[in-house]
């Protein structure tokens, strides 16, 4: 559409230019002031306004348009430039925090599991003092035993040492 008001607007400037000059005769008449100047500079405005509404306005129109779309398209990658660093800011700070609470997860495993292991370990040390002192309380009862069984046989023995070291019966 625009195009065809456009091809009509030129058509009618370059009539009006064709028209004017075929009435100037020589070359000599072109340079003096008279009526078609004037003429002439009246299809010179009237082809201005014609262009300028027809040819230049869409242009610089176009010309805008463009350096808008292209100012949005930077700042719109401006912005998503920004989100994806705040994207990434967030994502290593959530990395991080659970980088930390997992260490505090190895760290209270670590913990539990030594104190099991210490826990374990007294208490097999416990269990070992209680065999102990129970063998202990064993040999203790079967030395008693033990004795106890002897000691008649201890005292026939001695007397019979005795007997024969003084060479008389006690």
């Amino acid at each position: 559409m625009k195009k065809l008001i456009l091809q009509k607007g030129l058509l009618f400037v370059f009539t009006i230019l064709v028209i004017s000059t075929i009435n100037a005769n020589a070359a000599e008449e072109l340079l003096k002031v008279d009526k078609t100047l004037i003429i002439q500079i009246v299809i010179f405005i009237a082809a201005i306004f014609i262009l300028n509404s027809l040819l230049f306005k869409p242009l610089l129109q176009l010309v805008e348009r463009r350096e808008q779309l292209t100012t949005g398209r930077i700042k719109e990658a401006k912005e998503l430039e920004r989100k994806v660093e705040q994207i990434i800011k967030e994502y290593k700070e959530k990395l991080d925090e659970v980088r930390a609470k997992a260490m505090e997860e190895r760290n209270e495993i670590r913990r539990q599991a030594q104190a099991a292991a210490e826990e374990m370990i007294a208490k097999a040390h416990s269990e070992t003092q209680a065999l102990l002192e129970e063998a202990k309380a064993k040999l203790e009862l079967e030395a008693r035993e033990i004795r106890a069984k002897i000691k008649p046989e201890i005292e026939i023995l001695a007397r019979n040492m005795a007997s024969q070291v003084l060479g008389r019966e006690l």
